[in-house]
């Protein structure tokens, strides 16, 4: 029998309208929250060439680099075991195998350490479907907390992100998600709401 985690609260806010939302979620997807330690299975597509100089931003793991091709960065790229080339930005949840990177100088030595937090996701899926990836560069700030992490937008207009990291305390885990447009003004807050969260990977 999968345990059914019910009563999360939802809270939506508008701008433009005085008013504060507030609901009661029914049931949260009905699951909890599924942590995949991620393995690449491909060689990944393509061929590029490019080197990494340091760990991955996105994800503390000793086998994760921060790497580079011409002048775009990509981050996380993962080792292959003989080390000759790297996996770099899969995505499990479209199926893409990421780019394959061929090494043009040595990996450089590991500095970091496993880390057990179960925050240490570089890949989300939230309970909406919305995908979303540590920020690694450049952030902003919402409602005097900063976005961790940026997802997907069908509108090329609004930006979303995840506020603060992922509250892990439960078994379904949430994130605190916000949605911007642009205007005149600068960033417009359209909603914030709290959202299950459906698959991690690390």
């Amino acid at each position: 029998m999968r345990r059914v985690i019910c009563g999360l609260k939802l809270s939506l806010v508008t701008f433009g309208v005085s008013a504060l939302l507030t609901a009661s979620a029914v049931c949260a997807y009905g699951q909890v929250t599924s942590v995949i330690n991620y393995v690449p299975l491909s060689p990944g597509r393509g061929m590029w060439e490019g080197s990494c100089w340091t760990g991955s931003i996105a994800v503390a793991r000793p086998d994760a680099w921060r790497c580079m091709v011409g002048d775009n960065v990509l981050d996380p790229c993962f080792a292959s075991p003989g080390k000759m080339y790297a996996v770099c930005e899969p995505n499990p949840v479209t199926g893409d195998p990421g780019i394959r990177l061929k090494l043009t100088n040595p990996l450089p030595q590991a500095n970091v350490a496993p880390v057990k937090s179960k925050d240490n996701a570089w890949l989300v899926q939230l309970a909406d479907g919305t995908i979303c990836k540590p920020v690694t560069g450049a952030t902003w700030e919402v409602q005097g907390k900063w976005v961790s992490h940026y997802c997907q937008s069908r509108e090329e207009s609004w930006e979303i992100g995840l506020l603060g990291g992922l509250n892990t305390k439960n078994f379904l885990w949430t994130a605190e998600k916000a949605t911007v447009a642009r205007d005149r003004d600068g960033w417009r807050l359209l909603r914030l709401q709290i959202i299950g969260v459906k698959r991690v990977w690390q």
